[in-house]
């Protein structure tokens, strides 16, 4: 059975998904900063990239969104714009500066990646999803029975009105043709509000804002299959009884919506999501995995750890793959990990070894929320991966670069602390008379030298016959070590304890 819990605090919501007890999606929002992907705007161009067939459109936020010729050329764009794909050469063709245009943000801010806004608009439902100026009825690829897709095409086909058309979600699986077309005359009225509000604002306007974290909730992930929504007070629980209510059938009407203090707590979600944190996961099977995120990528190593297996080598290294990759699929739904994404597995040398992996991890993947792609696997045993990338991930969300280590992960080792100490004296002692010198470093360095050079430091004095004194300053983040003072012996030895 499948629990919800609902948790809010002054700064932060999230909400948990729970099967049999265990965490399989977290999903969060920080207060005043919510989710802006889907939000439509009425925007203005204020620059055109010709080199990188881009624009920057204004929409009325910090930063000017970026929007891509492929993203600018929708079939409503080219339909309202009265021209073919095929003639567009250059986005200098089709944009100029001071254009207006329906733009609706596809990626939110990453990094230091600007928003990333589309043409292609549109507006989703528990059923369905919305597409403007379009006569198509596509339907979700997870909807799998020959005759049902049948079914709802053809109920599709029946519901469309002034030349919108529609995408089937999973969600409207055995569903009727009322509750479908009355949903699309809903997104249908939200539409025309915003095509009037467009034709009579001023850009950069906000024209709709997107679902809150719990419409989002309830739109993408409560189905029958959940038993349990715990929630934390009268107005979240009011809020999911009404969404529910408007649903035709009986399907969802079973669920329990429960009101408690401290959900959270209760279900021990906390040491859960603190696992979040953790760049190594054990495995049940005594293996583990690694996890690095990098700017461009993330790589996932598979290790055997504690785990002997069979005698044959294959069968291990496979059992081995199969287990990690149960908890790879569920540690990038859970930090939402995007972009692209490398699996270094346990070598395997059977073609149906590779095969059985690739297969498992296309079926885990196939009813992600988010998009994403199982290229395949390379002759190294390393499997490539795509995933949508429209907001931050969790790792980037909750950690910071340290200032130390200025985020490689590592600080100096002895072996360089010694290296640098002693150019720096050598330096000195060719270039100047100074008989003494004071070595200013940060806290983190100044424990490790103290704990660990202090003899090798001494080799150095003797070597160069140079007194050498370090000390800690607190305004040094990194891994410097600075030259502070120098001179005679006298004179270090007078300034030393004020420097």
């Amino acid at each position: 059975m499948k629990q919800v819990l609902v948790s809010k605090s002054a700064f932060f919501n999230h909400v948990a998904i729970l099967q049999d007890g265990r965490l399989i999606d977290y999903l969060f929002e920080i207060n005043n900063n919510q989710n802006v992907v889907g939000n439509i705007y009425k925007g203005r161009v204020m620059n055109i990239l010709p080199g990188m067939e881009a624009a920057f459109v204004d929409i009325g936020l910090d930063k000017n969104a970026y929007l891509f010729l492929d993203d600018l050329l929708s079939n409503k764009f080219l339909k309202e714009a009265n021209i073919k794909k095929k003639d567009v050469t250059s986005i200098s063709k089709v944009l100029k500066i001071g254009d207006e245009l329906l733009v609706q943000i596809v990626r939110g801010p990453m990094g230091e990646k600007n928003i990333s806004v589309t043409t292609d608009i549109s507006l989703s439902g528990k059923f369905i999803a919305f597409i403007p100026n379009s006569r198509d009825v596509n339907l979700s690829r997870r909807i799998t029975n020959p005759d049902e897709r049948k079914r709802l095409e053809e109920i599709g086909r029946n519901v469309l009105t002034n030349g919108n058309g529609m995408i089937i979600r999973t969600f409207a699986k055995g569903c009727s043709k009322e509750a479908i077309e009355k949903e699309y005359k809903m997104l249908s009225n939200v539409y025309k509000q915003i095509e009037r509000e467009y034709k009579y604002s001023y850009a950069p306007k906000l024209l709709y804002k997107s679902n809150s974290l719990i419409e989002r909730l309830f739109l993408d992930y409560i189905d029958s299959s959940v038993g349990e929504i715990y929630v934390e007070d009268d107005a979240e629980r009011d809020k999911f009884r009404d969404m529910i209510s408007t649903l035709p059938g009986d399907d969802l009407k079973d669920i329990k919506i429960i009101q408690a203090q401290r959900v959270f707590e209760n279900f021990d979600i906390d040491r859960q999501v603190r696992m979040l944190f953790d760049r190594k996961v054990e495995l049940e099977n005594g293996g583990f995995i690694v996890i690095d995120v990098t700017e461009a990528l993330t790589v996932i190593d598979v290790n055997s750890g504690k785990y002997t297996g069979s005698r044959n080598m294959e069968e291990t290294a496979l059992a081995i793959n199969l287990k990690a990759l149960e908890e790879i699929a569920r540690q990038i739904k859970l930090r939402n990990i995007s972009g692209i994404i490398l699996i270094d597995f346990i070598d395997v040398k059977k073609e149906e070894s590779l095969a059985l992996i690739t297969a498992k991890a296309k079926a885990l993947f196939r009813d992600d929320k988010t998009k994403t792609a199982v290229v395949g696997m390379t002759k190294l045993n390393i499997m490539e991966i795509t995933r949508k990338r429209n907001t931050e991930n969790f790792y980037n969300l909750i950690t910071e670069e340290c200032t130390h280590c200025r985020g490689s992960g590592r600080s100096l080792s002895k072996l360089y602390i010694f290296i640098k100490i002693e150019t720096i004296i050598k330096n000195i002692k060719y270039n100047t008379s100074a008989e003494a010198v004071i070595l200013k470093v940060g806290c983190i360095l100044y424990h490790k030298i103290i704990k660990n050079c202090l003899d090798i430091i001494a080799e150095i004095e003797k070597k160069y016959d140079i007194r050498i004194h370090v000390k800690k300053d607190s305004n040094i983040l990194s891994d410097e070590i600075l030259v502070g003072k120098m001179g005679s012996i006298d004179y270090i030895e007078s300034i030393k304890d004020t420097v």
